[in-house]
């Protein structure tokens, strides 16, 4: 059987390229091979099941019009209980009681009856599903608590979603909670939701004292959205399911692993809700919903991936390339110098954009997606547009791809880079790219429409991107090496049983420098997960514990350090039992205890602010919240004459704080913010940037005033270019597009990952405190004040734009949404901007790919 699986790789690597020789099968082998995979189907180990799923996907593969061959690949898939693949067997005549293709009665009764075993009802439309899938769909139905532990591929996300779908139709009211580790991730699950449940509010934010008219309600949030909900008066009677995606992110070191924990611990308390929580390749999936929620959860896991993955690890030789095939955990062939390619190593060399579009144009058909794996976003960058360099579109581009162009050219820059790569059908996909853009080339290239994309490790936080081909140059994330878990998931995205059965991985490597890619190719890919507590608690220094957390120089301990503060401030004995519960010398957790406990001593500052920033060092919130009940005045923005005139330094210097312009208020507050927090080492450290607490105010201020990214590029790449302030080894080239694409990265980070993070962060711990402490007739005077967070997350104070943005509206689209619809008699009447739109087929004045937006997320009455 194995052999006859090795031949038939063979032949489907022959089949992409031509110069591989096919190794005929004897007959009698595949029979006999056939006949051993029925006997392995009936096998409980998946190790079994994969051999007789392979076995069948390369028959498929090799043989896509012999109609005896597929009755023989329909049986073996039917017995290993995906029957989702069943749907590419698009020759063979659907089995139903009326038309069968099968003599055996026997056998016939079999496949019908287990058909139906696996195929649901969901609002009416039938869905065929793999075993896995139809176990989960049953348990989900019987089950409160499940932990879920599976590939990328394995359609679990689907699963989650058509039960979603059902208590929706079946409740008349119902409340989702799903909660997604990246921005990037709500855009893309809120669209999904849109399109699949037409009828239902998606919202992308909480916004605490909204009336929401809606009994049925999903909110695709991130950790840090979910804060708001859970210290509101009302949120954590809103969720009947939450459903956690990524959980393994609950190990992130960054700060955001201590926040995830925070917010689960929290989920926890709720009695009535159904929990889930999934991720690929966890091995103690019940032990780490159980730390969490300190509940027993339902285990449902499985390795097995339902799509057959072709891996080849590649190397380059002076003018050749040879391939290594790793089948069955083993090297199996070497095909030695079996394409020939003029210089191409001297050409990846010099860069690896040239010598990618060799390899890609050789291994890759015209109808092939793939995707290129770069470990840095500028990497991503500079080989996507050497590769459009080199490479030829003789047909026209189609209206979405225009649009794009169009849209990017008026609203980014003429210059960008990301332009040029579009014009060849490839695009580059990283963290720095803006929100409505990332999403755009996401649909695109699950559409085929973009057929090469150079991205970066947000493939690894779950964004869908499956590809025919993915290639891979050095496994790295951050300039260290990926684990094997962490490249088990990446490898994923190759192949995904909604597209096709089979994805090819090739890794690249040169000078028989290979054993990189075998080591990761032989890698077990399932870990246990631990918290960023469990893992960082056993490294913790007696002398880390006394001193506030901006003097500890490890990251990982000055999270947990700020975390441990937080929950011993709740003097409820959930610390001391928190740290009883880990693994570490009990001496130790007694000091651990007593230095918590003595460094909050002399802490002030109430819980009941403390717990609404659980990322932030209670001793540093103690010094700001002292400083701020002791001088409110000067923390707060004042309306005065002068709030809108554009004065000059020296003469701010001059005024009292409540008679300054409002620009030199909230300049002077963020100065005294970083004087405690030390907001721009933090954003040097965690971000790579350099920036003033003016710079930031200026940022901040444009942000909140509803400019759109292309306004905000254009004025900086003004100010640098023409500012007589610019010192000249600062400034730029208006006309260079190297100068202009570096600014496009900045200004594009500074608002993703300055301004709506960490500005953010601190900005709202200081309106929760004043929250606090201000009376009613103070908050009404202060409104100003106290609106600032959810304008610097959002982007604007118009509370239209405010609401779009909350229903999952980009923000690019709300703010110009907005200009058409305040000039509409229905906004003059006071009608509510989401009926107005639901009586539009299309928004005259706004651009198609915005229109195509709105229909596509049923935003409009138009219906696609």
């Amino acid at each position: 059987m194995n052999t006859v699986i090795e031949k038939q790789v063979i032949n489907l690597l022959s089949k992409k390229i031509k110069s591989v020789p096919r190794i005929e099968t004897d007959f009698n082998e595949i029979r006999k091979a056939v006949w051993l995979a029925s006997i392995l189907a009936e096998s409980e180990s998946e190790k079994h099941l994969k051999k007789v799923q392979d076995l069948a996907i390369l028959l498929f593969l090799n043989n896509p019009n012999d109609l005896e061959v597929l009755k023989v690949v329909y049986v073996l898939f039917s017995r290993i209980g995906n029957l989702t693949a069943t749907n590419h067997l698009q020759n063979l005549v659907n089995i139903t009681e009326q038309d069968t293709f099968f003599e055996d009665i026997i056998l016939t009764q079999e496949l019908i009856e287990k058909r139906a075993e696996n195929s649901i009802l969901v609002n009416n439309k039938p869905y065929l599903l793999t075993d896995f899938q139809r176990i989960l769909y049953a348990k989900i139905n019987e089950e409160k608590y499940i932990s879920i532990s599976a590939p990328t591929s394995s359609g679990k996300s689907f699963i989650i979603k058509k039960y979603i779908e059902e208590e929706l139709k079946r409740n008349s009211k119902y409340c989702v909670f799903y909660i997604v580790p990246s921005r990037a991730l709500i855009n893309q699950v809120s669209e999904e939701f849109r399109i699949d449940i037409p009828n239902i509010t998606v919202k992308n934010a909480f916004i605490e004292n909204e009336v929401v008219e809606d009994n049925k309600l999903i909110y695709v949030i991130t950790p840090e959205r979910a804060i708001k909900i859970i210290n509101s008066e009302n949120g954590l009677n809103l969720p009947d399911l939450i459903f956690i995606d990524e959980i393994q992110n609950v190990e992130n070191e960054d700060g955001r692993g201590n926040l995830f924990e925070y917010v689960y611990e929290e989920f926890s308390k709720i009695e009535k809700t159904k929990i889930i929580t999934a991720g690929p390749f966890i091995s103690n999936s019940d032990e780490i919903f159980k730390e969490l929620f300190n509940k027993t959860s339902q285990i449902i896991s499985t390795d097995l991936s339902p799509v057959f993955q072709l891996r080849t690890i590649i190397n380059l030789d002076s003018d050749f390339i040879s391939l290594k095939l790793f089948i069955n955990n083993n090297i199996k062939y070497e095909l030695k110098n079996i394409i020939k390619i003029n210089n191409i190593e001297k050409i990846f060399d010099s860069n690896y954009g040239s010598g990618l579009s060799k390899i890609i144009s050789t291994l890759s058909s015209r109808n092939e997606s793939n995707l290129i794996y770069a470990s840095r976003g500028d990497y991503a960058e500079k080989w996507a547009l050497k590769y459009s360099q080199t490479i030829t579109i003789d047909d026209e581009l189609q209206d979405e791809l225009q649009d794009l162009i169009k849209y990017l050219k008026t609203d980014i820059h003429p210059k960008y880079f990301l332009i040029y790569c579009l014009e060849k059908r490839i695009a580059f996909h990283h963290s720095s790219l803006s929100e409505f853009v990332r999403k755009e080339i996401e649909t695109l290239f699950e559409f085929g429409i973009i057929k090469t994309l150079f991205c970066t490790s947000t493939l690894l936080e779950g964004v869908n991107l499956p590809a025919d081909n993915l290639f891979i140059i050095k496994p790295e994330k951050n300039k260290e090496g990926l684990s094997d878990f962490e490249f088990g998931n990446l490898i994923g995205r190759a192949g995904r049983i909604k597209n096709t059965l089979f994805g090819t991985i090739y890794c690249i490597s040169k000078q028989n420098k290979t054993q990189w890619a075998e080591d990761y190719f032989k890698a077990n890919y399932t870990k246990d997960v631990k918290t960023s507590s469990s893992r960082a608690l056993p490294q913790i220094k007696e002398e880390d514990i006394v001193q506030p957390s901006i003097q500890i120089e490890s990251p990982k301990i000055r999270n947990v350090v700020s975390s441990l503060r937080n929950k011993a401030l709740r003097n409820d004995g959930s610390f001391e039992k928190f740290i009883m519960k880990h693994n570490i010398d009990d001496v130790m957790k007694g000091r651990i205890i007593r230095s918590i406990n003595n460094s909050i001593n002399e802490v002030s500052i109430p819980y009941e602010v403390v717990k609404l920033n659980p990322t932030i060092d209670p001793l540093l919130q103690d010094q700001l919240y002292k400083k701020v009940v002791n001088d409110i005045e000067n923390w707060v923005i004042h309306t005065n004459s002068n709030f809108n005139v554009p004065l000059k330094r020296e003469e701010a210097k001059k005024n009292e704080h409540k008679f300054n312009s409002f620009f030199w208020q909230l300049d002077s507050i963020i100065l005294r913010l970083n004087e405690i927090f030390e907001i721009t080492t933090e954003i040097w450290k965690k971000d790579s940037l350099s920036i003033s607490t003016s710079g930031i105010c200026i940022n901040a201020i444009n942000w909140i005033q509803g400019k759109s990214i292309g306004e905000l590029i254009a004025n900086r790449i003004k100010y640098l270019s023409e500012d007589e302030r610019v010192k000249p080894e600062k400034r730029i080239d208006a006309n260079n597009p190297e100068d202009i694409n570096k600014l496009i990265k900045e200004v594009i980070k500074v608002n993703l990952k300055v301004i709506t993070f960490s500005v953010l962060k601190y900005l709202k711990l200081l309106v929760d405190i004043l929250e606090y402490q201000l009376n009613d007739v103070q908050k009404e005077q202060y409104k100003l004040t106290l609106a600032l967070p959810i304008q610097i997350e959002l982007g604007t104070q118009e509370p239209v734009v405010i609401l779009l943005i909350s229903n999952g509206m980009p923000r690019t689209i709300a703010l110009k949404l907005f200009d058409i619809f305040k000039k509409t008699n229905e906004y003059r009447k006071e009608e509510k901007v989401l009926d107005w739109l639901k009586s539009q087929n299309q928004i005259i004045g706004l651009e198609p790919i915005y229109n195509k937006f709105l229909v596509k997320n049923n935003f409009l009455k138009f219906k696609l």
